[in-house]
């Protein structure tokens, strides 16, 4: 209509700034990242105990993220990746965890395997070993426009967060966990350059979040 029309000349002129909108018969809409509000009760510090499984354990968030989990008193930390041990830094990054009193390990297992991340859940079970927490971190990057990216690529990218995230989300819904999280991008709010499957991958874990939550399971 005349009045959408004129919207979309405004967004095309620059006049709003904005360079991705949405227009809608009643506005022209534009994301935005904004605080949570605080909770009315106070903060309590979180603590993971038992297992806490972390995928991409060996990429560049991995490691920073252990540390922390020690720092917060973790008592045992699994860390995934499907190099496992291979990777540089391995044995030092478990031998630093040991000396702040975490009991680590590190397994390898591609998440986008279903079968292999359904192995390392049952060898944990077996040991005796609850999942409490897990973190999935994993992620592939390839930078490229959807229109030049052939099917191949493209599935290289996204499995990684969503196959993973998928098969996590199938094998541990239940109410033993304290904490399920997944590491987004912010590509997945608003895209990003030459992002495409990354940002259509985040996209789908932002989904997948709600989705569990409205289940009644934890998701963040």
């Amino acid at each position: 209509d005349e009045r959408a029309t004129q919207r979309l000349a405004a967004v095309l002129t620059g006049e709003t700034g904005e360079d991705q909108v949405a227009i809608r018969a009643q506005a022209v809409l534009a994301r935005r990242v904004v605080r949570a509000p605080s909770a009315d009760t106070p903060a309590r510090p979180w603590q993971p105990r038992g297992t806490t499984l972390v995928t991409g354990a060996t990429g560049t968030i991995g490691p920073d993220l252990a540390r922390w989990l020690a720092g917060r008193g973790a008592e045992h930390v699994v860390l995934t990746s499907r190099t496992g041990m291979a990777a540089p830094g391995m044995a030092e990054l478990v031998a630093e965890l040991t000396a702040l009193g975490t009991e680590a390990e590190v397994r390898s297992c591609d998440v986008a395997d279903r079968d292999a991340v359904e192995r390392l859940l049952a060898d944990l079970g077996a040991a005796g070993r609850t999942v409490r927490t897990v973190v999935h971190a994993a992620a592939v990057i390839r930078l490229g426009t959807l229109a030049e990216m052939s099917l191949a690529e493209f599935s290289l990218v996204v499995d990684a967060k969503v196959a993973g995230a998928r098969h996590l989300d199938e094998l541990l819904d239940t109410d033993e966990l304290d904490a399920f999280v997944l590491y987004s991008s912010i590509a997945g709010m608003w895209g990003s350059g030459e992002h495409g499957a990354y940002a259509a991958g985040n996209a789908y874990l932002g989904a997948l979040a709600a989705n569990r939550r409205a289940r009644g399971r934890h998701a963040l």
